[in-house]
């Protein structure tokens, strides 16, 4: 059995559930819940790490939710944990998910001292009224004063997330969402375009004044351009770094690896004797939280088949601009590249996909424009 090296953390509450979120996130438990949780995560955490005995960490990613509701000596207190059971590697990374409106009189510099060493602030957008549509409790003051205080605290990189396709938004409004992100100079940026998701308010009940298809495009052609120009490397079609600062866990996921679920909703997958397995932790807090994680025997484990591992391969590496080799695709699925070289080559001629002098296949331009729909293309029939 390979052992995976990057460990996912699912800490689920938010101060309030935002209309556009179809994450496993739910408003805020109360004290107890918060303390519960955290026994019963460390039961978890003690199951996983007698299923991957001896795996060493190279990344942690503590997604939410909203995490920094949690107490820095919580966090501290989890990660401490989590190294019982596990072996951390000198260069491991350790994100945290953090909203501005959520720090509330939070310490940012005592995340630093629990071992956090990478923070991502989903600022969303600096326009106070495209905060309100969206429904975040905070506003530019906060995202600036959260982004100065994780500066102070020395973070080794800060990513911002920053939303285009807004309720109302102009090309100018846009744009000067991207200046206001570059000014503040982060190592890292996410940015990506509202989309209304199943399950959330906004698909429930379609906000006003989303931009039509033209603008949308110009917004993304403007943004992608000054950020190009800032020096921000696009690898992969939502995710921009400076050099050398990309997110090593989101890659991980990117390039088809293995990873450890732990937390309500987290989701696992490992390969095993020649198969793929995912498996699930319960959603609901209240359900993950009446868990015994008593061993990994009682554990729904999915065996993956040719046409799921072939689709979840196409849809996390197809986003990156760097593309996979025929090696890769081969080591990482145990599946013949002849299965995908004929759509490779149709793609191709159609002007959605190419073959790179490096022998990697990616989008071309026009491709990631409709990225969906070359990943549809490796559906079953």
């Amino acid at each position: 059995m390979s052992l995976p090296s990057s460990l996912y953390l699912h800490l689920p509450w938010c101060v309030k559930k935002c209309p556009y979120c179809d994450f496993n996130s739910h408003v805020a438990g109360s004290l107890e819940d918060r303390k519960k949780y955290i026994r019963i995560l460390q039961k978890d955490i003690t199951m996983e790490g007698k299923r991957f005995a001896g795996a060493v960490l190279k990344t942690i990613f503590i997604g939410g939710g909203t995490p920094s509701l949690f107490e820095p000596t919580e966090i501290s207190e989890i990660l401490g944990y989590i190294k019982t059971q596990f072996i951390f590697s000198d260069d491991i990374e350790i994100t945290m998910e953090t909203n501005p409106g959520s720090l509330e009189y939070k310490d940012l510099s005592k995340y630093r001292q629990a071992g956090v060493n990478r923070l991502s602030i989903g600022a969303q957008s600096f326009n106070q009224d495209s905060l309100k549509l969206l429904g975040r409790i905070h506003g530019p003051a906060e995202i600036f004063s959260c982004y100065e205080e994780a500066q102070l605290a020395n973070f080794e990189s800060i990513n911002v997330d920053l939303m285009f396709g807004l309720p109302n938004q102009t090309l100018e409004m846009a744009m000067e969402d991207i200046y206001t992100l570059i000014d503040l100079n982060p190592e890292h940026i996410s940015y990506y375009q509202l989309t209304l998701e199943p399950n959330t308010l906004f698909y429930k009940k379609r906000p006003k004044n989303i931009p039509p298809h033209n603008l949308l495009y110009s917004i993304q052609e403007e943004g992608l351009a000054l950020l190009n120009k800032a020096k921000y490397n696009r690898y992969e079609i939502s995710a921009f770094s400076k050099v050398g600062l990309e997110c090593r866990h989101n890659m991980n996921y990117w390039m088809f690896g293995d990873y450890i679920a732990v937390g309500a909703g987290a989701h696992g997958k490992f390969a095993i004797n020649n198969e793929i397995k995912r498996y699930q932790k319960p959603a609901l807090p209240r359900a993950y939280m009446n868990c015994s994680f008593e061993n990994t025997e009682k554990d729904v484990l999915k065996t993956l088949d040719q046409s799921d591992i072939l689709i979840e391969y196409m849809i996390n590496n197809l986003r990156l601009m760097s593309g996979f080799s025929k090696n890769h695709f081969e080591r990482c699925t145990g599946l013949s590249f002849d299965l995908i070289e004929r759509k490779l080559n149709n793609l191709d001629q159609l002007g959605l996909m190419k073959e790179t002098e490096k022998e990697q296949w990616v989008p071309t331009a026009l491709g990631f424009r409709f990225l969906d729909d070359i990943q549809a293309e490796f559906l079953p029939v």
